[in-house]
């Protein structure tokens, strides 16, 4: 409009009304639905819901709500005036409809903080490990380690993500003083030299190890659901943390991949987790969200997840993917094995970032930070 010589202030006018949202509201009670689908259609705002009438026998519902940006502010408006959990519906949904805008983060640490965004982070991943499905054993002992991350680093890494126990689909666990034999070292040695290192664990015995050796973040694939006093680690410590979806354990997660509503679970798991982290004491802008690629999903899933990955902005986090080398995209490969994935692995980044990815966990650096630069630069546009 500006661009056509439309006077400004019938710009400033307009422009609600060309951004259109669809928006979902979990768990309503039938006369928070009845009321809400009164206002919505009252002002030309689409709604949606399982019940009728107050009289039906639905005790709870979902809601669509389908409009454009001033329209759903109007509808906001309304709603924080109604009673019963109205004006927590309609708090949520003007963070929803900021959260989707949102390119830039600022993730708190106690000891040092991150800017997350616009340009997208890349995330190196280091495996201390005998048995990862990508280059188990290549990188268990020390120097190579420690070469490994100092290469990430200068290959355009931001973050070194440092693990010593296999999370592949049926992977056995390791107890946590092996586990923590392995990458304490590692993260003392790459924070000397001033990495920026991140804990792959689920223990907080490991968490807490690897904190006081200079990691500045945990990335729990268990969302601190698998040990109860890693939230406790986490919050003492102000380290940001990372909260993943996962079905199950790695040694089951694979058995069971299908879903009535899979991003429904990926997302309410999520704010769930969120949630339980701040209970715990935990800034919430201290977290990061992983919707856990390859961790108890099938092909199909892992795909629907990079479409719709801009869904989970309305949670207001930076989004964390990492499908790197994952046996998901040997259907696109040449060949079988894991390192012959990179070129699939570079195009599901970008899909990732385009669809509102801030964070990338990769084995290839160099080439995960040139794809992404292209992204980042489309995503601007």
């Amino acid at each position: 409009m500006e661009r056509i010589g439309v006077d400004p202030a019938a710009v400033r006018m307009m422009a609600p009304n060309h951004f259109h949202y669809n928006l979902k509201i979990a768990g309503l009670t039938r006369a928070e639905a009845d009321i809400l689908k009164r206002d919505a259609l009252s002002i030309g705002v689409g709604a949606a819901a399982a019940c009728g009438p107050v009289s039906s026998g639905v005790e709870r519902t979902d809601a669509i709500v389908s409009g454009t940006s001033g329209q759903i502010a109007d509808l906001i408006g309304r709603l924080a005036s109604r009673p019963y959990g109205l004006p927590e519906v309609a708090e949520s949904l003007r963070r929803a409809v900021l959260n989707r805008g949102l390119r830039a983060y600022t993730v708190r640490g106690g000891k040092k903080s991150f800017e997350v965004g616009p340009r997208t982070v890349i995330m190196g991943i280091l495996n201390v490990t005998p048995d990862s499905f990508s280059d188990g054993g290549r990188f268990l002992d020390f120097d190579a380690a420690v070469r490994r991350g100092l290469e990430m680093l200068k290959d355009g890494a931001d973050w070194i993500d440092v693990g010593g126990e296999s999370t592949r689909p049926g992977a056995a666990p390791v107890d946590a003083a092996t586990e923590s034999a392995r990458v304490v070292p590692v993260i003392e040695a790459l924070s000397r030299e001033g990495a920026v290192v991140s804990v792959d664990t689920t223990k907080s015995e490991v968490a807490r190890a690897a904190l006081e050796a200079g990691a500045s973040i945990v990335n729990d694939v268990s969302a601190m659901s698998h040990d109860e006093r890693m939230a406790e680690v986490v919050a003492e410590s102000g380290a940001p943390v990372v909260l993943m979806h996962m079905r199950g354990t790695p040694g089951t997660m694979q058995l069971d991949t299908s879903y009535a509503d899979l991003m429904g679970e990926v997302y309410g798991w999520l704010h769930s987790r969120i949630e339980y982290a701040a209970s715990k004491g935990i800034d919430p802008e201290s977290t990061i969200i992983d919707p856990g690629i390859g961790f108890g999903k099938s092909a199909e899933g892992n795909i629907e997840i990079l479409k719709r990955l801009m869904e989970l902005k309305s949670l207001g986090r930076p989004v964390l993917v990492g499908p790197s080398r994952k046996s998901f995209l040997g259907r696109f490969s040449s060949g079988r094995g894991a390192g012959e994935r990179l070129p699939a692995t570079l195009a599901a980044l970008a899909a990732a970032v385009l669809n509102g990815a801030s964070i990338l966990r990769v084995h290839d650096a160099r080439e995960a930070r040139e794809a992404s630069a292209l992204a980042d630069a489309v995503a601007k546009c």
